[in-house]
């Protein structure tokens, strides 16, 4: 789950969202949460790195995240960066209409298989059938879906910076 952490304890509550005052915590939009979460378990094959060629993008700053427990103050993150970098990936997205077409996932689960496989039989297996190095084409990440979030999390973090913020953690848990 990808949440962002604000500074304050700014009062949020619409249809989209509600902001926990009391952690401060709020939630990304389903299928942007998967869709960056989803990053280091595929590393250059993930659909973030994927979707960061196709659209010629850097979209490391969801990379710079918040985790509690390093008991830092640091990986704060300035809002109007933020919302420029979403603002440029839906300018991205629209110019470039059939992007999706071209991210390669895998389109059967074949992970329980390749668990019980040792190292020489799965670098067997994986040269065999390349696409078991990609992502599961498993429906939560679409080209609408990831548009959709896109325009949520925008939303959200515009009404974040309506009421006083000026900066943001990301948190993934």
């Amino acid at each position: 789950m990808s949440r962002v952490f604000s500074k304050k304890k700014t009062d949020l509550d619409n249809s989209f969202y509600k902001l926990n005052c009391t952690t401060q915590l709020l939630n990304f939009p389903e299928s942007l949460s998967y869709f960056f979460e989803q990053l280091g378990g595929y590393g250059e094959k993930s659909i973030v790195a994927q979707i960061e060629s196709i659209l010629d993008i850097d979209l490391s700053i969801f990379q710079k995240t918040y985790h509690p427990e390093m008991e830092s103050d640091g990986f704060w993150i300035d809002i109007e960066e933020l919302i420029n970098k979403l603002e440029e990936f839906e300018s991205k997205i629209k110019l470039n209409q059939n992007y999706f077409s071209k991210v390669i996932l895998k389109p059967i689960d074949d992970r329980r298989k390749q668990v019980k496989l040792d190292f020489e039989n799965l670098a067997k297996y994986q040269t065999e059938n390349p696409l078991s190095l990609y992502p599961i084409d498993n429906g939560i990440i679409t080209e609408k879906s990831l548009m959709d979030s896109i325009i949520e999390l925008i939303t959200i973090i515009r009404e974040l910076k309506a009421k006083g913020e000026n900066q943001i953690r990301l948190v993934y848990s």
